[in-house]
C-alpha cells in the first residue's frame, strides 16, 4: 500500500481475510481447534456489550492486490504462544 500511496490515497479499505471473515461464534469454534478446553458460552440473559457481530467486505482492498501473509490460524497461534509466555511470567512472579 506504501509504494502505491498516489494510487490508493483517500480511499477507505476494510483490511482482513476474506476466508477469515467470521462472526464471535464461528470465531471462538475456530479458537477451540487450538484449544479443545476453550469455554464457549452464550448466555440469553446478558446483552453483550460490543454489538459487533457480522461480516465485512475486504474486495475492494483485494481488488488492489493486497494479500496478507498471515491466516486467521497464524494468528491464533502467535496469540496463544502470547497468552503462554505471559501466564509463564506471572506463575514465576506469584511463586516468588
Amino acid at each position: 500500500m506504501i509504494n502505491r500511496f498516489d494510487d490508493l490515497k483517500n480511499n477507505i479499505y476494510n483490511v482482513g481475510l476474506s476466508n477469515a471473515n467470521l462472526n464471535k461464534l464461528q470465531l471462538c469454534e475456530k479458537i477451540k481447534q487450538y484449544i479443545p478446553k476453550f469455554v464457549i458460552k452464550i448466555d440469553d440473559f446478558n446483552k453483550d456489550p460490543d454489538q459487533r457481530n457480522y461480516i465485512v467486505s475486504n474486495e475492494k482492498l483485494e481488488q488492489t492486490g493486497w494479500r496478507s501473509y498471515y491466516s486467521l490460524d497464524d494468528g491464533i497461534k502467535e496469540l496463544i504462544k502470547g497468552y503462554n509466555i505471559i501466564k509463564n511470567i506471572n506463575t514465576n512472579f506469584t511463586n516468588l
